[in-house]
């Protein structure tokens, strides 16, 4: 008997398997116990919140989108990480009243930090629109004036899991630690389903939901370091034919129409060596 948690974001399905604490493995009997330390816990929280990042990026992103870099004039940068954030605040309000008069949700997540000579800078993901009543690329130019914009396209490979450490990472110790991105209430967070699963054990080499393979670099088997019991990760991705993925990619250049909330996240594109070269950890 097992456990097995499913993540279902449309064209990505992320699957945790795990025995629970009073059963156990086959064979193994019950679990050694060892009490959870401080170093444990803070491991296990930065990894939920890489994990809770990057599927709020795969839900409701996709390759494409911006990753964009808002920097300050030096005459201009401001004394505190508290006083950066009233400014990309301001500029986001701005960002969202021009989105809702042209009749578009915004959606972001906002992460403000010191560098390491002091200067305060942003990140954001925002969603690339190209429409006549929107473009973000100008509403970006138009509304930050403090600096510079830097724009980078997200890249999916790896289900966009290094962005999500990125975002996560740590502030400076003399203004606080731990994670402090923000992001708009819009977006859309995968539900997990339970399952409790009466078979002893699980293949080693998981089988794909139809319409799906698995990503090879994805699969995980490890062992629990707490409990001592074995635990199986891995991801599934979407196949598309390739003409339907070369029709969508024009489209897209052409004009970015908005998405419902909830929808199925980025499109999938299976680069040649047929995976997506992802990891999930």
């Amino acid at each position: 008997m097992h456990d097995k948690i499913t993540y279902d974001m449309g064209s990505v399905i992320q699957v945790e398997k795990h025995y629970p604490g009073n059963y156990g493995a086959p064979g193994m009997g019950r679990a050694p116990k060892r009490k959870r330390t401080p170093e444990d816990i803070a491991r296990q929280n930065e990894r939920n919140r890489v994990k809770k990042v990057q599927r709020l990026i795969i839900m409701n992103f996709r390759e494409g989108d911006w990753h964009l870099t808002l920097t300050y004039k030096k005459s201009g940068r401001p004394a505190t990480l508290r006083d950066a954030k009233r400014c990309v605040s301001k500029f986001l309000g701005r960002m969202r009243k021009a989105y809702k008069k042209a009749g578009y949700p915004f959606k972001y997540i906002c992460v403000t930090e010191r560098g390491k000579k002091g200067a305060c800078h942003h990140h954001l993901i925002i969603e690339d629109i190209a429409a006549p009543a929107l473009n973000t690329k100008r509403l970006v130019m138009e509304h930050w004036t403090h600096g510079t914009r830097n724009f980078s396209p997200l890249y999916e490979d790896g289900e966009f899991e290094d962005l999500a450490e990125y975002l996560t990472k740590k502030e400076t110790k003399e203004e606080g630690a731990g994670c402090s991105y923000t992001h708009s209430r819009n977006l859309a967070m995968p539900v997990p389903k339970r399952e409790r699963i009466h078979r002893k054990t699980w293949r080693k080499d998981p089988r794909p939901k139809k319409g799906f393979y698995i990503v090879k670099s994805s699969v995980v088997n490890g062992i629990n370091p707490v409990t001592g019991y074995p635990y199986q990760h891995y991801t599934m991705r979407r196949i598309h034919d390739t003409a339907g993925t070369r029709r969508e990619t024009e489209g897209r250049i052409q004009l970015r129409e908005p998405r419902r909330m909830g929808s199925a996240g980025p499109p999938d594109h299976i680069r040649r060596d047929g995976e997506a070269g992802g990891t999930y950890l």
